[in-house]
């Protein structure tokens, strides 16, 4: 389909932000149904960062999970709240606090692990496996990408 004028004719349905809002609309609901409904996968990605990365500070752990600080901040407190996350002083730099799953933490941990691959599976099983690599692929781009925009932009300003 030619389109001469920008935003005429263009069918919503095919339009990569909308398909992109759907997807997620999707794994938001897969994630409540089949995952937690207790736990977002925000939350998730925060334990996951701190299982991978064990005494982690929130700067860090920031960077990590692509959020900023005041968000980390709130979903780290919710899940030392919820005895999920351990925060301890550095004890060589008394300023900085240092992350770790509690014993109940790596539990949930790795329940929901478990869960969200199922979930991940079912979400992306109607492609085939080599399908499945290339969406991964082709996402890790278009963030990668929208990265270093919003990076180059705050530099700019």
């Amino acid at each position: 389909m030619t389109i001469s004028t920008p935003g005429v004719g263009v069918d919503a349905h095919r339009h990569t932000g909308h398909l992109i809002r759907r997807a997620q609309q999707i794994h938001t609901y897969l994630w409540s149904a089949e995952v937690s409904k207790e736990v977002t996968s925000t939350q998730f990605a925060v334990l996951s960062a701190v299982a991978l990365n064990p005494e982690t500070d929130q700067n860090a752990l920031s960077r990590e999970v692509s959020l900023d600080t005041s968000t980390v901040g709130a979903v780290v407190n919710r899940l030392i709240d919820r005895g999920h996350l351990r925060r301890d002083r550095d004890p060589g730099d008394r300023r900085r606090n240092l992350l770790s799953l509690t014993d109940a933490g790596h539990a949930l941990f790795g329940e929901l692990s478990v869960r969200a691959a199922r979930m991940t599976e079912g979400m992306i099983g109607c492609l085939p496996p080599e399908d499945r690599e290339e969406l991964v692929r082709i996402l890790g781009r278009v963030v990668d990408a929208g990265e270093a925009k919003r990076e180059r932009a705050e530099h700019t300003r």
